[in-house]
């Protein structure tokens, strides 16, 4: 009869203790943070909360760019756009890269966000930022 409730004690026991092995949801989550100029080098930065449960052939960053009176500005830049594509690792944590080409080139508006290509084709962004100049 006392073999009943420890074994009920530890059920629940061994329920409640498995919380670190919780798995998250399969999406993969990306950040764009803001981008940083340093000499003639442009530092764009990725921040990736989630991998997801698929891999990734193609992360980086998109933009489309104006000159100013320019009308019909797509604010939310795809990968149909102008990339610039990551050569490291893709990793969780902040992923970076060193552009050194001149992506101004004389444009006043800049609208830019994270992608990441997944293995099945399907396209993940993350949040847009923009800037003008």
């Amino acid at each position: 009869m006392k073999a009943l409730p420890i074994a009920i004690l530890s059920l629940i026991l061994l329920t409640f203790s498995c919380d670190d092995h919780v798995i998250p949801n399969g999406n993969l989550l990306l950040k764009t943070l803001p981008f940083e100029h340093v000499n003639t080098t442009t530092i764009f930065k990725i921040q990736v909360d989630h991998q997801g449960k698929k891999p990734v052939i193609e992360y980086g960053i998109v933009y489309t760019a104006y000159f100013r009176g320019a009308g019909n500005h797509k604010l939310d830049p795809t990968v149909d756009d102008i990339k610039i594509i990551f050569d490291t690792p893709f990793m969780l944590g902040i992923n970076q890269f060193d552009y050194t080409k001149d992506f101004i080139n004389g444009k006043t508006f800049f609208y830019y966000r994270a992608y990441a290509i997944l293995d099945d084709g399907s396209v993940i962004y993350g949040n847009r930022i923009s800037f003008t100049i």
